[in-house]
């Protein structure tokens, strides 16, 4: 009895190549899709950030200007006062917040970059499920997390915090709170570590959100892929 050979499926290009069971995106897909994955990550974990002062009860913005300390070096002012306290130049405002911003934003690009690169080009790591594809996205988070969160907090930010303490804007909110007058010093010991806790959640998010963006890209691109192998089977 002869056994009957199987009829390959034509892919897209009208050859006869069996389409894979889990085709893979080429690498500048993979570029565009984490980069886009990042950036909409990047945007929700800045959201869960602009939260923590409302947590702590401290001026709105306080956590992200201390970032952009890092980057931007302010100009101070004399309050006025006679007390010796300075605030910030408004102009240095918007553009240490602006840093913080583009900081955490290319940050999360580039992650996002890196992890779609490298579920496009290692075929074991490629995302063939919603489970897999998240299950990469928080791992991804929690190596950021370890890797660029945590080394920061523990090492360069508890100075920038200390600074962005001392030379926030004494704005209407920030004076009720009376936030200038606090030892800086137990300010800072007191928010290292529940930053640490709550910085851990927001890569959880920022990690959900990208796997999750990259699972929908992969899930889209296999079925455009297989309704065109489809169509090309019937010409």
């Amino acid at each position: 009895m002869t056994r009957k050979t199987p009829i390959p499926t034509p892919t897209p290009t009208g050859t006869t190549e069996s389409v894979p069971k889990y085709p893979r995106p080429s690498t500048k897909a993979g570029i565009t899709v984490g980069a886009f994955g990042g950036f909409i990550a990047s945007i929700a974990f800045i959201g869960i950030m602009l939260c923590l002062p409302v947590i702590f009860n401290v001026p709105a913005g306080i956590f992200l200007h201390a970032l952009g300390l890092s980057i931007i070096k302010p100009v101070l002012i004399n309050s006025g006062s006679g007390s010796g306290n300075v605030i910030v130049a408004l102009g240095d405002i918007v553009n240490i917040g602006l840093a913080a911003f583009g900081l955490i934003l290319a940050q999360g690009v580039i992650v996002g970059i890196i992890l779609g690169i490298i579920t496009n080009k290692i075929k074991r790591l490629s995302i063939t499920s919603k489970k897999k594809g998240i299950g990469f996205g928080l791992a991804t988070g929690v190596i950021a997390y370890l890797v660029l969160f945590v080394s920061v907090i523990l090492s360069a930010y508890p100075s920038l915090l200390s600074n962005s303490l001392t030379t926030y804007p004494h704005t209407i909110p920030a004076s009720l709170q009376g936030l200038h007058n606090t030892h800086t010093a137990i300010v800072q010991s007191a928010f290292i570590s529940m930053i640490i806790g709550y910085g851990l959640f927001a890569y959880l998010v920022y990690g959900f959100i990208l796997g999750g963006i990259l699972t929908w890209a992969n899930s889209v691109y296999r079925f455009n892929l297989s309704k065109s192998a489809e169509l090309e089977k019937y010409r």
